[in-house]
């Protein structure tokens, strides 16, 4: 199929240009909303809200994923009691890290990795790990900004829509001319379907030799309890046991509580993946699929996982890999030279160690990539929310 005729191209362009205003719009709000907070509302109200965390100290500082700074913290003077205040911190919360002796200037931003009642836990990426000192002395505060990760993640997106409209073939190609109705879907040779679930009824049955026999998209709609998921999961495990060789997608709208508003899920190759707007959605899956013994991979953070489910989460996957001991080897290597780093006052021996500890995050990251490259090839579906990287 060629590429989009102009007047189609046109259509999609418009949608990204708006898309895009639209977006930037809701971005400089919630930016304005906490230049506000940060002006005229004093910490302790701050803290109130529950937008900040006030009196930290640094409890751990380690290496994670990627040869980011994790850090620890906890209330001011730690004790076996001490809890922090209620607060609407979260995984993947953009934080500012502030020296409570200086109230203005932010020392870093990170991201939440982890919170629990007595510590929360923030990434710092590596450009600000080399210069991050913390004492474990000192005093800290958290103040939650507007979260951009969605944000950039979606603007990305429509970018890449963009660029996947100059495309003359392809898939990615078919299925942009479908959706924006300059072509008509197309089905493809129907083949024996063996069901794997005996429980099905004929409606589900219908349903799953339809959308198997779609080549670009298929759409099941259905009243909350009569059965969508579980059509799905029929539909991922066959896309799986026959090794489809095109891509196409599923789209499910869902009123029910436990699997929100949509899930959309792609198959590429022999492999399947599953999107759901929300981490209950996506967990949903992964139970009703591990059922099966499937080779499964949930993505994102495990502290947004049930715990039931973690040990299908990408951390969790390469924890278990041929590389993982290794890995740790060298994120120790990091630590000990980042700790012996900060014992020094030379700067032209801090900044001998500062190479060393570069290089070694650079030798991590490739480790690290290495690993996550063959998991996510020895998985046959792949999971994870829309908003995911």
């Amino acid at each position: 199929m060629s590429a989009l005729p102009g007047n189609s191209a046109q259509v999609m362009e418009e949608f990204v240009k708006n898309q895009l205003e639209l977006l930037q719009e809701e971005r400089e709000a919630e930016i304005e909303e906490t230049r506000v907070w940060q002006e005229s509302v004093s910490l302790k109200e701050l803290q109130r809200k529950g937008v900040c965390l006030l009196k930290l100290q640094v409890a751990n500082q380690s290496t994670g994923l990627y040869g980011r700074l994790l850090v620890s913290f906890t209330p001011w003077k730690y004790g076996a009691e001490s809890v922090l205040p209620t607060n609407r911190f979260g995984s993947g919360d953009i934080v500012g890290l502030y020296d409570s002796s200086a109230p203005k200037e932010a020392i870093a931003t990170g991201i939440v990795s982890g919170i629990t009642q007595k510590s929360i836990s923030v990434a710092f990426d590596e450009a600000n790990s080399e210069t991050l000192n913390l004492g474990s002395e000192a005093s800290y505060r958290l103040l939650k900004l507007a979260n951009d990760v969605t944000y950039k993640r979606i603007k990305n997106m429509y970018r890449a829509l963009t660029a996947l409209s100059q495309y003359h073939c392809g898939p990615a190609s078919d299925l942009i001319d479908v959706l924006f109705c300059s072509s008509q879907p197309n089905g493809i040779r129907p083949g024996p379907v063996e069901f794997l679930n005996p429980s099905l009824d004929n409606s589900q049955k219908e349903a799953v030799v339809f959308s198997l026999n779609q080549r670009e998209v298929a759409i099941i709609h259905g009243p909350p309890g009569t059965g969508k998921t579980t059509t799905v999961v029929e539909i991922m495990l066959q896309a799986v046991k026959q090794g489809l060789k095109f891509s196409f997608a599923i789209f499910v709208t869902e009123n029910c509580s436990t699997n929100d508003a949509k899930l959309w899920h792609f198959f590429f190759f022999s492999k399947v993946l599953c999107c759901a707007p929300s981490n209950v959605a996506v967990d949903n899956l992964v139970e009703r699929l591990s059922v099966y013994k499937e080779k499964i991979l949930r993505l994102g953070h495990p502290a947004r996982l049930l715990e039931s489910l973690q040990h299908h989460s990408l951390d969790a996957v390469l924890a278990r890999s041929d590389n993982a001991q290794l890995v740790a080897d060298i994120r120790k290597d990091i630590d000990l030279t980042f700790a012996k780093m900060k014992k020094l006052q030379n700067r032209d021996e801090k900044s001998n160690f500062r190479s060393e500890i570069r290089a070694l995050r650079k030798e991590l990251r490739e480790r690290e990539e290495a690993a996550m490259v063959e998991t996510l090839k020895n998985a046959n579906v792949i999971l994870a929310t829309t908003t995911e990287p």
